[in-house]
């Protein structure tokens, strides 16, 4: 079949490889000019590690680790209220474990499936009308095709489930929190660690990219607006949300850039069905699971592994889209909802929670508790099948 994959990420790309190995003729779209290589970092385990391995690329992975050899949680004054060691985390997740950017991941993708698939940049989706036989597709550029089916990889504003399903606000459930970042020098002498800095409301945190001499800042902070402001404002709206922050925050402010500056909400997708006709969803467009999941990237790999699968052991697409999401969801819905008890207590909103949350963790990051801690992660174990 020529399929049309609306999304050239981590899911879009996993899609396509899975696709033509199975013998589909892949078409991918994506809106960005080059890709979009998203500039922060990501934990990457289970079932997500599992399809990498199974495409040729965890040891290219594995080459390009972040060097963090611990998170520390510090207080205003910089001293180490808790840590959480690299020999503990791996002890946790019980299995291969790679801190990685996002970019790595995508550009590893990218070359595994750049000549598998046709894939055109700086294009999307405007209009669908499916029929008995296909599904006509209108593009950005006026240009209009037909293909047999249409999967969204879009994320989690996906276009394609904005014109297939209904509008964002009928499937967003948002966890009170925006998050924006950008690469900045590392002039501060932290070290092989990523650094959490909690204020009421708000948290700083900062680590080294996989770039010598390069730190990547990520800020959190509670609000109840529900998408990010426009790019212009952005850096004016970061600096409002931290104004009189600390020290460290003050100057990872100073060094925001001008433009390129990554800011959204974190919000969940969770929709009622995942497909409709010859249309299917995968990754963040239909499961977003937000960065407090810590298995968004593994598991968009898997929502294109398992689609891929489903419609290679299934002549019937109807059939393939119902036992590809009968066979995903139930994981999804778990990581999610671990996500959402674990996002309340993220950030606590004032100085004496914040103290708690540095106690607690201070106890509980050790050897003793390592079942606590696997309980808190969900499960790390991979859903795929070992044949």
């Amino acid at each position: 079949m020529r399929i049309l994959i609306s999304g050239g990420g981590i899911a879009g790309l996993t899609l396509a490889y899975w696709l033509h190995r199975y013998g589909h003729t892949p078409v991918v779209v994506e809106r960005a000019p080059h890709g979009r290589l998203g500039g922060y970092g990501i934990d990457f385990f289970g079932t997500g590690y599992d399809v990498a391995a199974r495409m040729g690329i965890a040891d290219r992975l594995a080459a390009h680790q972040l060097p963090t050899e611990s998170i520390r949680y510090v207080d205003g004054a910089g001293r180490v209220a808790a840590r959480l060691d690299r020999r503990l985390l791996e002890k946790v997740i019980r299995g291969p474990y790679l801190a990685l950017m996002h970019t790595t991941l995508e550009e590893a993708l990218g070359d595994a499936v750049h000549d598998k698939a046709d894939i055109r940049y700086g294009r999307s989706i405007t209009a669908i009308e499916q029929s008995p036989g296909g599904v006509g597709v209108t593009f950005t550029d006026g240009e209009c095709e037909s293909f047999d089916l249409v999967l969204g990889a879009d994320g989690v504003h996906s276009q394609t489930r904005e014109l297939a399903f209904g509008p964002e606000g009928d499937f967003a459930h948002h966890l009170g929190y925006a998050m924006a970042c950008y690469p900045v020098p590392d002039t501060y002498g932290l070290g092989p660690h990523r650094i959490h800095h909690s204020e009421p409301g708000r948290q700083t945190i900062v680590y080294p990219s996989d770039v010598p001499g390069q730190l990547i800042a990520l800020f959190l902070h509670r609000t109840q607006d529900r998408r990010p402001p426009p790019r212009a404002q952005r850096r004016t709206a970061l600096r409002g949300a931290f104004a009189d922050a600390g020290p460290l925050t003050a100057q990872l402010l100073d060094a925001a850039p001008e433009e390129g500056l990554f800011m959204d909400t974190l919000t969940q997708i969770t929709m009622p069905s995942w497909h409709t006709g010859r249309i299917a969803l995968t990754g963040d467009a239909c499961s977003a699971m937000t960065l407090t999941s810590a298995q968004g990237a593994s598991m968009a790999m898997a929502g294109g592994y398992l689609l891929a699968q489903a419609l290679h052991r299934h002549d019937d697409h109807r059939a393939a889209f119902l036992a590809y999401q009968n066979r995903l969801r139930p994981a999804v819905q778990q990581r999610q909802q671990r996500a959402r008890a674990f996002a309340r207590s993220l950030v606590p909103a004032t100085r004496p929670g914040i103290a708690a949350q540095h106690l607690i963790s201070r106890l509980v990051l050790r050897d003793l508790f390592t079942g606590l801690l696997r309980r808190g992660y969900g499960d790390t174990t991979s859903i795929l099948d070992r044949t």
